[in-house]
């Protein structure tokens, strides 16, 4: 069967009367305001996950007397959030850069303390702080990947 065949079968679909009432009438209704998204929720209502309407303080805490505080690093769409990325990525790849290197030059002694010390659980200050030293005690070799960030 063609779409022209199925298409005369069928009858044409009519609005219903009150719809059309409604819509001659234009009543500005609550439908018919746009919602304003915020880019980032409060602390308290991420937490929640409920909706935020982004002002400070939001509905929900002034409804339920909480602090309302906006963090914009949670902002994924604002360059603050990106600057924030970037700064993270720089620090581990200098970390990871270092760590390479007293692995791929230090001697055995050291690479085996250290990689104890990442097994037992030592915090990556700990950790960072030792590689450090041991870039330090090495003069001939600088720190790699200080604060230029360039690759070598």
């Amino acid at each position: 069967m063609s779409r022209e065949e199925c298409a005369a079968t069928l009858r044409p679909l009519k609005p219903r009367p009150e719809y059309v009432q409604q819509s001659k009438e234009k009543d500005v209704g609550p439908c018919s305001v746009k919602q304003i998204r915020s880019s980032a929720a409060c602390t308290e209502c991420r937490r929640r996950r409920i909706k935020c309407n982004g002002r400070t303080p939001c509905e929900q805490c002034t409804l339920h007397n909480r602090e309302c505080v906006i963090d914009l690093l949670h902002d994924k769409r604002k360059k603050i959030y990106l600057k924030e990325l970037g700064q993270e990525l720089q620090y581990y790849r200098t970390f990871l850069h270092q760590l390479y290197q007293v692995i791929r030059e230090g001697d055995d002694a050291e690479v085996k303390q250290l990689v104890s010390l990442i097994r037992n659980g030592g915090t990556k200050e700990n950790i960072k702080n030792t590689i450090e030293g041991y870039l330090q005690h090495d003069t001939k070799h600088p720190i790699f990947g200080g604060s230029s960030g360039k690759h070598e």
